[in-house]
């Protein structure tokens, strides 16, 4: 437990340092001195332990401290509100909206008044949708750079700093000079993902389509926008942003079929590769990885059934996260990550246990194996719920009364969504007609998840906004949830568990096989070409541009 306690004190000196800004040579006296009491009372444990916690929370003070900007000739952001020409390399996907695109561009080199200098920097570029750029592309950029503004409940400068943009261009004059210019890695993964997601158009309709998209590939910008507000409305977004939550939703049902399939020691193995092949497959951006380093953490210690090791393991990550970027604790999507797997961590053992104990009184057979895999979705649900709500109360100042139900019913289908549809692309990029049958199956999944949220939505009372909720009450929620856990008893104690947490999913194979059946012969009516001509006038910003699609599709 030492490592528990001295990532918490890590992570207590970084959220310290960031209201208190203590100066360097006193974070170094402070180490100096408790670095002679550590010697002095090495032998009396507990104050052995006070003095770890002690550097330990130094160290992340001044870890933070060291990772505040410093702004010389050599940065860009040096250069905020003036007008300039710089020359940089697009890194990352760009950002594709309707009319508009954003592109992340690493500055090479920049002129004023006009001289050239070599700078170093990120800049965020809001520019129109044609033409196109795309990764590794080295572009002449013109316009005046601006500082990202602050509003009254949003710092949008925060915001962009935790991933080290401090400087914005908008709507600048652009040139293109060369392309290629980035990885070789990423040009073939972005290029693999475009090819994806041409294949996942022809393979269903919309707005599955998109969806599958997001879910898959990380690309959500085509999600039609009153399916997002419904996705909003029911706190239901989270399977389609991929953070720590669904992450770990796939790899718990991942080990669902794994241990069905490949037993108990090998199933360990099949999460864990299914995690890193949908990691690379989504881009294998940082948020991403966060969450699968969480999420597979949290697998390995469940399969070991060591409780205690999975809440180690869990700030153990936070701490690495943390040692390579600092500002990652005021990250939402990191506050969700951490906040959901940890509720499983806490709740989820127990929960189960109580709820396997009670259906194995009953003897009620198949329909006990049922309501057995039921439960646990919604036990797995209601963890994570209870645990992200604050943050999702502090953040939105929007409570969804339908969040809890919506969650139950879409979130057992999303293992469906996430493997039928993950095999049909595969399938879909080599031999379409391949792809397609099985892109039928993947498409009831995704139909469902699309009418679940798209109809508690639209209850009149499915959310209500509360105002406000502070910090302050954030932190008392957390605190309600601790003593909870606590009075109701911790269920880890570090000893081996004699059965494994992940249940066997029970035999109702032949009736779920046809009802499938009968829906993809449906489908497969649904979605043949009408026989008529389509011609659709489009606007893409700069002019129109027609879509024309033959009668045979």
């Amino acid at each position: 437990m030492t490592l528990l306690y001295l990532g918490c004190a890590w992570l207590a000196g970084i959220w310290l340092a960031s209201f208190l800004f203590p100066p360097r040579w006193a974070l170094g006296v402070a180490f100096f001195l408790s670095s002679i009491s550590l010697l002095l009372g090495w032998r009396e444990a507990r104050l052995r332990l006070i003095n770890l916690c002690l550097l330990s929370l130094f160290l992340g003070a001044f870890r933070y401290s060291v990772a505040l900007p410093h702004f010389d000739e050599t940065t860009l952001a040096y250069y905020n509100g003036h007008t300039v020409t710089l020359e940089g390399v697009v890194v990352g996907e760009p950002d594709l909206r309707d009319r508009w695109v954003k592109l992340r561009v690493e500055a090479k080199r920049l002129k004023v008044e006009g001289q050239w200098r070599e700078v170093r920097g990120l800049v965020l570029v809001h520019t129109y949708r044609y033409p196109d750029y795309t990764y590794g592309d080295l572009l002449e950029i013109e316009g005046e750079l601006e500082t990202p503004p602050e509003f009254e409940d949003f710092s949008y400068k925060d915001y962009l700093a935790r991933q080290g943009i401090y400087t914005l261009l908008f709507y600048p004059q652009i040139d293109l000079l060369a392309q290629g210019q980035g990885s070789s890695f990423y040009t073939t993964l972005y290029a693999l993902k475009d090819r994806a997601q041409a294949t996942i158009r022809a393979l269903l309709p919309e707005p599955e389509a998109s969806l599958l998209s997001g879910i898959l590939l990380g690309r959500d910008s085509e999600i039609p926008k009153d399916l997002w507000d419904a996705f909003n409305r029911t706190q239901t977004s989270h399977i389609i942003v991929i953070s720590g939550f669904n992450i770990a939703i796939v790899a718990g049902f991942l080990s669902y079929i794994g241990q069905r399939i490949l037993g108990r020691n090998r199933s360990l193995y099949f999460a864990l590769s299914g995690i890193v092949l949908y990691t690379l497959f989504v881009g294998a951006d940082p948020p991403v990885v966060r969450a699968a380093i969480m999420g597979s953490l949290y697998i390995i210690a469940i399969h070991l059934g060591r409780q205690a090791q999975a809440l180690i393991s869990l700030v153990v990550a936070a701490f690495l996260m943390t040692l390579l970027n600092p500002f990652t604790p005021w990250d939402l999507g990191f506050q969700l990550s951490f906040a959901a797997t940890l509720g499983l961590i806490l709740f989820v053992p127990s929960w189960q246990g109580w709820l396997v104990s009670c259906l194995d009184s009953l003897s009620w057979g198949v329909l006990s194996s049922g309501l057995k895999v039921l439960g646990e979705g919604i036990i797995v649900t209601l963890a994570a719920q209870l645990w992200v709500l604050p943050i999702i109360l502090h953040n939105f100042r929007q409570f969804s009364l339908v969040s809890l139900l919506s969650n139950a019913l879409i979130v057992p289908a999303q293992a469906g969504v996430m493997i039928l549809g993950g095999v049909a692309t595969i399938l879909g990029l080599i031999v379409q007609p391949l792809g397609q049958v099985l892109a039928w199956a993947a498409w009831l999944p995704l139909a469902w998840t699309v009418f679940v949220v798209r109809r508690t939505a639209g209850w009149p009372w499915a959310a209500v906004d509360i105002g406000g909720f502070s910090l302050g009450l954030a932190a008392l929620s957390y605190g309600v949830l601790i003593a909870f856990w606590m009075v109701r008893g911790s269920s880890f104690s570090g000893q081996r568990s004699e059965k494994p947490p992940v249940k066997r999913l029970p035999m109702v194979a032949v009736l779920g096989t046809l009802t499938i059946v009968a829906l993809l012969v449906w489908l497969a009516l649904f979605t043949l070409p009408d026989g008529r001509l389509h011609v659709s006038f489009l606007d893409v910003g700069q002019g129109d541009s027609i879509l024309m699609e033959s009668p045979s599709g």
